[in-house]
């Protein structure tokens, strides 16, 4: 009797092999944080490229997810998924983008699904339809700018030199009033001389249209576009496909503009990136600033880092050696900037008891003296009447009893809650039980109440978040009150410049706080003319008072870094927060191995990323905990290396993921 043996495994005819899809599934789980394969349909085979978005399968649900790349595998083990639809006639993820997010994602302890989740933008299909039909622009050749261009800046000229002929060099730009607007389209024609892509990046969408207008005006409306939070669905997605497909070359946007991918990029110019509006809400919370080093980096492009102030961040990459530090001549400076002066104890002496009023006699006399050469601007740090109240018996801050938020006082004597926006009719210290309250800050309203008083007949306007803001204002004689960032341009500049309630900002004890006062202000006395009086009034610490007055925020910066070092603090350290249930964040503390700062009950949910003055002060105890754990920089990849590999462990467990956010931008 004959027998036959059956060929044993991976002995017999071997099958063909499968053409698959390694797509990058949009889903926020660390350990599917990788491309997964996925047959390719016939019918699919021509349009599954990679770049372009696709409908997959994965436990059961429907997803969307970008292909990676295309290849083929030998069949075996457990059959493959199909893809179920390519979305997309585009390719709307770029190589460059690819590996940008998977390098930040790296850096963040975060997945590259979630990076890419701010970094494309939703798909409209009517658009898409609308700009493949449409012909290519013509694009027109720009010559190089004038070095002279940047003269009041030394090695300005060298700059513009490199980017013309196609270099891409790095400097952090502490720029004058009178020349900003200059050198930044200088900037952009000497990138757009040697043929590269330009992005332009602001915090507000004010800006961007300002900035826009600016380049357009040099460029021709033709080259330059914007992107904006204003924007509609459909608008993103058609600058972001002009991008793709090389028909724009200089875009102009707030924080997810600088993740355009436009072509062959040559330059990034970040203006005010101190500025936390360009700072991602969402997690993992990048920077502009961040995304701009990184994009940089990777795709060799040049990068300007430019405010009125310097970030301490801008500073690190100056004394780094990764940027250049870009500062005017003194003397060109003091000829550009205004007269500033911060009263001192002396000062406050010599004035008397008068000098502790909001307003004291000194700047009600140079309020009244400069009106008579031009619109005086008066910035306070808070909107509204009375927007800070505390008990008037034991000095407590008084807060709203449905969620704890900060109480103000409207003009007609109203308590409202600043969160929920409830009102109350009889308040009650929950220390003393007082119930008289006390204005501890002064508002917008109630300073333009004050002016109105003591200069009748002087045109008043105000421009705030509660009011409304007010882009510009006339050359004539006019009092405006204005909060930080709602400040109006004034024709020719203003006459005077007066900061109240300086100490409002600067006195917090957040580490970001002399910073933030600084680029607050100086962006503020950048709307004087050259040569007019400034005064900072509500107390100022000395250092930030000489600041001021040598007009030298680099110098400042340089400082705050040098503390930051021997303090062992971001930037000169990598700091990680892991927030979420003490047993929880214990685990992960001791598998991390990197050293322990200390652990606080965590702050209340939502405050987030947020300057502004008395923001974030929650009341109520929360059940989560934050822990703040430290390494070297160079320890920095094998901290998220072993801080990603519990995050993958407790999430294929089903565990409480613990949030993780690296050098947390609402602490530094």
């Amino acid at each position: 009797m004959e027998t036959r043996q059956d060929a044993l495994i991976d002995m017999g005819d071997q099958a063909d092999p499968v053409d698959v899809a390694r797509v990058l599934v949009d889903v926020d789980l660390p350990q599917l944080d990788r491309p997964l394969d996925y047959t390719v349909p016939e019918d699919l085979s021509a349009s599954a490229r990679p770049g372009r978005l696709v409908r997959v399968r994965l436990a059961g649900r429907k997803a969307n997810g970008w292909i990676v790349s295309r290849g083929q595998v030998a069949p075996g083990g457990r059959p493959l998924q199909p893809l179920l639809s390519v979305v997309s006639d585009v390719e709307v993820v770029t190589p460059a983008v690819l590996d940008l997010a998977r390098s930040l994602a790296d850096r963040n302890v975060s997945t590259a699904s979630q990076v890419l989740s701010l970094a494309v933008p939703a798909r409209h299909a009517a658009t898409e339809r609308a700009v493949l039909a449409e012909p290519d622009p013509e694009t027109l050749p720009v010559e190089a700018p004038d070095p002279a261009a940047w003269s009041d800046h030394p090695g300005g000229g060298a700059l513009l030199g490199r980017l013309a002929r196609g270099e891409s060099p790095r400097a952090v730009w502490t720029a004058l009033p009178t020349t900003r607007d200059t050198e930044l389209v200088a900037l952009v024609r000497a990138a757009r001389a040697s043929g590269r892509s330009v992005l332009v990046i602001a915090p507000t969408n004010v800006q961007v249209e300002e900035l826009r207008d600016l380049l357009a005006a040099d460029l021709g409306t033709e080259q330059v576009v914007s992107t904006t939070a204003e924007d509609t669905p459909a608008q993103r997605y058609r600058v972001h496909l002009e991008a793709l497909l090389g028909r724009v070359h200089v875009v102009v946007g707030t924080r997810s503009g600088v993740w355009c991918p436009v072509r062959d990029l040559g330059l990034v110019v970040v203006w005010d990136d101190g500025d936390d509006r360009l700072v991602e809400q969402r997690s993992p919370h990048l920077g502009a600033l961040d995304v701009a080093v990184a994009r940089a980096h990777l795709e060799g492009a040049g990068l300007v880092a430019g405010a009125f102030a310097r970030s301490t961040k801008a500073q690190a990459l100056v004394q780094a050696h990764w940027a250049a530090s870009l500062v005017p001549e003194r003397g060109v400076l003091r000829a550009a900037t205004p007269r500033v002066w911060v009263p001192d104890d002396f000062d406050r002496e010599r004035e008397g008891a008068a000098s502790g009023a909001h307003l004291p006699p000194s700047a009600q006399r140079l309020i009244r003296r400069q009106l008579a050469a031009g619109p005086v601007l008066v910035q306070v740090p808070l909107a509204g009447y009375v927007p800070v109240v505390c008990c008037e018996r034991c000095r407590r801050a008084a807060r709203c009893t449905h969620c704890g938020g900060p109480l103000s006082l409207g003009r007609e004597g109203a308590i409202t809650c600043g969160w929920c926006g409830r009102g109350t009719q009889s308040w009650r210290c929950p220390e003393c039980a007082g119930t008289r309250l006390r204005g501890v800050r002064v508002g917008s309203d109630r300073t333009g109440e004050e002016l109105g008083r003591a200069f009748p007949g002087v045109p008043l306007t105000i421009s705030s978040s509660t009011r409304g803001t007010t882009r510009a204002v006339g050359p004539g004689s006019r009092l405006v009150v204005a909060t930080p960032g709602a400040e109006p341009r004034a024709e020719g500049g203003y006459a005077a410049v007066l900061v109240l309630d300086a100490s409002a900002i600067a006195s917090r004890p957040e580490l970001w706080a002399p910073e933030e006062a600084l680029r607050r202000w100086f962006n503020a006395l950048a709307l004087a003319r050259p040569g007019v009086p400034a005064v900072v009034l509500g107390g100022v610490e000395r250092t930030l008072a000489q600041t001021l007055v040598r007009w030298d925020p680099a110098d400042f910066a340089a400082r705050s870094l040098d503390e930051r070092a021997a303090l062992g603090f971001f930037p000169t350290m990598t700091v990680v927060a892991l927030d979420g249930e003490p047993e929880d964040v214990e685990e992960v503390v001791e598998r991390s191995g990197a050293e322990v700062m200390g652990t606080v009950p965590a702050d209340r949910p939502g405050t987030g990323v947020d300057k502004r003055v008395g923001a974030g002060e929650g009341t109520g105890a929360a059940t989560q905990v934050r822990t703040l754990v430290r390494v070297p920089r160079e320890g920095s990849p094998a901290l998220f290396e072993r801080l990603r590999e519990v995050q993958q462990q407790r999430s294929s467990r089903k565990l409480p993921l613990v949030r993780i956010s690296v050098n947390p931008p609402e602490l530094f």
